[in-house]
């Protein structure tokens, strides 16, 4: 239930997305001012990231969740009676600051539960379902609010959230050491510094901010300079990103082989495979489409195995007192890399399609050597002691 409601809980960013045309004709929008309806949420998510995440380390983790997606589905819920912009815009903030609730929470919540294997195969499953959906909510939304509306489309999302509440709230509670626990809320951030201040964090916060504004670089231009191109071909953006559907299960295979090789070597392989495939984009350009369609799987599966080494990382460095903050950073700075790719692919729209791709290259290039190169001091740090 966690990995389903995990896919229900951030296929909401990506839900409106398909509609945003007809959410501006049916509210008289300009089309530039129904992208509110997916800022309100990103911002409002962004924000509650760095709230709850400290939050579950004072509360606990599964008392965080579960009020969290009760009020996520009764809010989701409630979009359903929208019939105005403003209450549309401020339902959807609430609906994601609600929904930050549970990604950077479950992540902390899996990584404390059950043998080193089941934590391993919890973070691969739940960085399965954050993948897929970028790709599956795009897919809902085009076919179920594209049909019904996007308050309709949210029901059954709500009864997941409701669902997974009600499964929480009945399996037994975390067990807190009270003396652990910062007196004051705001005490929970002094960690904070000594995590931006940890180099080995900082081997893992980079690439991840990297890692996802590349994704959504990369598909944005993809759309702009070959998009005309493909659907000639009878090729629709939907496809293109459904060919590099089967790369979202990688993490799946990560979590077999990661117990043997570390996180550390997980996450250089992982961004060289997404290097290497970004590289073969560059190459093949708008000339050569099935090329290009196919390097994309191989970058999509650098991603998939960066992931959920990157979550990994992170859980196995911060402390357990303050793993709930450090996680929630990381998520944060996912989100802010995603966040900063539609402004790249704007700044770079009126480069040819191959620099646009030749630029991300030697971005996540210089993020692989740089987690390489930390790696190499780490291994002679060690050697001198």
């Amino acid at each position: 239930m966690l990995i389903l409601c995990a896919l229900a809980v951030v296929s909401l960013l990506y839900v409106p997305l398909p509609i945003l045309p007809q959410l501006a004709r049916n509210f008289h929008l300009a089309p530039g001012m129904a992208a509110g309806v997916m800022s309100a949420f990103g911002l409002a998510y962004a924000i509650g990231f760095m709230v709850f995440g400290p939050l579950s380390d004072r509360l606990g983790r599964r008392r965080v969740m579960v009020w969290g997606l009760f009020a996520l589905a009764l809010i989701s819920a409630a979009i359903t009676w929208a019939d105005s912009v403003p209450l549309l815009i401020a339902g959807r903030a609430l609906q994601g600051f609600a929904a930050a609730t549970f990604p950077p929470v479950v992540i902390a919540y899996l990584a404390e539960r059950g043998t080193p294997r089941q934590r391993t195969w919890g973070v691969a499953w739940i960085s399965t379902a954050f993948l897929s959906a970028g790709l599956l909510g795009q897919i809902y939304g085009a076919t179920v609010a594209g049909r019904w509306g996007l308050g309709v489309a949210m029901l059954p999302m709500a009864v997941v959230y409701a669902c997974t509440a009600m499964a929480l709230f009945m399996t037994p509670p975390d067990v807190r050491l009270a003396s652990s626990r910062p007196s004051a809320w705001l005490a929970g951030y002094r960690p904070l510094g000594s995590l931006l201040a940890d180099a080995r964090l900082w081997r893992v916060y980079g690439p991840a901010l990297l890692l996802l504004m590349c994704f959504v670089t990369f598909y944005m231009a993809l759309d702009t300079h070959a998009g005309a191109a493909l659907r000639a071909q009878g090729i629709t953006p939907l496809i293109v990103r459904a060919v590099a559907l089967p790369a979202f299960l990688v993490p799946l295979a990560v979590a077999v082989v990661m117990p043997r090789l570390g996180a550390p070597h997980m996450i250089t392989i992982g961004l060289c495979t997404a290097t290497a495939g970004l590289g073969l984009c560059a190459w093949a350009g708008s000339e050569y489409l099935h090329g290009l369609l196919a390097a994309s799987v191989l970058f999509v599966t650098g991603i998939g195995i960066s992931v959920p080494s990157l979550i990994a990382r992170v859980a196995g460095l911060a402390d357990a007192s303050v793993r709930g903050l450090a996680v929630a950073l990381y998520t944060f700075v996912l989100f802010v890399g995603a966040s900063l790719g539609p402004w790249l692919a704007q700044s770079t729209a009126h480069w040819p399609l191959a620099h646009t791709l030749s630029l991300l290259t030697a971005l996540l290039g210089a993020a692989a050597l740089y987690v390489f190169t930390g790696r190499n001091v780490a291994a002679s740090s060690m050697k001198s002691a």
